[in-house]
This record gives structure tokens, C-alpha cells and sequence, in this order.
């Protein structure tokens, strides 16, 4: 009998660690409400959530660009060019500066606008008298070059100038004075070197005033 009594002392403790084991171990579904892991991811998911909800409205809002309407100007096609001429002697005298902005919009047309400004003085001899015309003109243009060929190029430049002359007689000493505008149309076609232009022009206005000579005439011009 003390056996079996010392037996049952020696079992109770290993049968009841056995049993705690067997309950902790039990394996269960993750969505079982006896899986005590499962509160614990809700929370987490839900903190979670919830601290993206937060980073999210924290953020700065960005407005977006509305699209560009119109004409778009690409700055790579703009070029600029110059006319420059001088000359000086006693009986005649030449100088001129034109800044020129052209935009080529295809590969067969270009066109811009520009200023100009023009001084010239010439000493003219009439009934044996000695006479000094001096010429201050100052002036604004449109121009076009249409290229039909690669090498080929037509031209057309309309401009309003604005002419201050003044006449003196060196003989008496008189001075006369007088200012007005000049209107001019170029027209011309030549070649075409890169950028470079060399053309045959002829004024069509034919105004007394006109900077440009009587006739067709040679014309040179660059752009960059």
C-alpha cells in the first residue's frame, strides 16, 4: 500500500505538467477568438492604419500645373543677327546698326523683326555751290526667308524709318531742316549658306529719302 501511494506521489506532479503543456500548445486557427495573438496583430494593423492616415495628411499638398496655352516658344530656335556698315571719306560718309531677332518656325521659314539705325553725309557740288546733306534715320522692320530648296532662299522685309535731314549750303552758311517717315519694301532671293543669307534685293517703295540704293543691290546677312 505504500507503494502505490508513493507512485501516485510521484505521478500527480508529471500528469498535471503534461496537462499545463498540452493546453499551451494547442494549435488553433489565426482568426480563432482563443488565439491570444490575434487582438494583439488588430491592434497593431490598426496602429498601423492609423499612422498612415496621419504621414498621409501631414504631407503638403501639390497643386498641380495646369498645361501651357498657346504658342510655346522654343528658345533653341530663336537666332539673332546684326547689319553693320561703315564708311568714311570727305565727300561721303556711311554708318549703319541693325540688331535683328529671327525665329526659325520649320525648316523652310524663318522670320523675325528688327531696328535699325542709319547715318549719312554726302557733299554734293550743284550751280558751283558746295552743299552738305546730312542724314539721321532710325527705323523698325518685319523680314521672312522661305527656303523652296536647300540651298535657295526668297526674301521679303517691309519698314517704316524715321528720316531727320539736314541741308547746308557751305558756300552761304544756310542751313535748311526737315524730318518725315520713309517707307520701304525689300524683296530679293539668293542663297543660303547655314545661316547666312546672300541675296539680290530691290526696294519697291522707291522713295526720294530711301536708305537704300536706286535699283537692285547686293544684301548680306547672319544669324546665330
Amino acid at each position: 500500500m505504500k507503494k502505490i501511494l508513493l507512485l501516485l506521489l510521484i505521478a500527480f506532479p508529471i500528469l498535471a505538467s503534461a496537462q499545463v503543456i498540452t493546453y499551451d500548445t494547442i494549435r488553433v486557427s489565426p482568426d480563432d477568438e482563443r488565439n491570444i495573438y490575434r487582438t494583439q496583430r488588430q491592434q497593431q494593423t490598426t496602429q498601423t492604419q492609423q499612422a498612415d492616415q496621419n504621414r498621409i495628411a501631414q504631407r503638403p499638398i501639390l497643386l498641380e500645373r495646369e498645361p501651357a496655352s498657346g504658342l510655346v516658344l522654343d528658345k533653341s530656335k530663336l537666332l539673332y543677327g546684326v547689319n553693320i556698315g561703315l564708311s568714311f571719306s570727305r565727300n561721303y560718309s556711311s554708318f549703319n546698326l541693325g540688331p535683328q531677332v529671327g525665329y526659325q518656325f520649320s525648316n523652310r521659314f524663318m522670320a523675325g523683326a528688327g531696328i535699325k539705325y542709319y547715318y549719312n553725309k554726302v557733299r554734293a557740288f550743284q550751280y558751283n555751290e558746295e552743299y552738305l546733306y546730312k542724314n539721321n534715320l532710325l527705323g523698325t522692320n518685319l523680314f521672312g526667308y522661305f527656303y523652296p530648296m536647300r540651298f535657295l532662299t526668297v526674301f521679303a522685309q517691309p519698314e517704316i524709318n524715321h528720316l531727320w535731314l539736314s541741308l547746308t549750303n557751305e558756300d552761304t552758311g544756310e542751313v535748311t531742316k526737315s524730318s518725315g517717315f520713309v517707307p520701304s519694301f525689300l524683296v530679293g532671293g539668293g542663297l543660303r549658306m547655314g545661316r547666312s543669307h546672300l541675296t539680290l534685293n530691290y526696294d519697291l517703295a522707291q522713295h526720294t529719302n530711301s536708305p537704300y540704293p536706286r535699283g537692285w543691290f547686293l544684301g548680306f546677312s547672319a544669324f546665330f
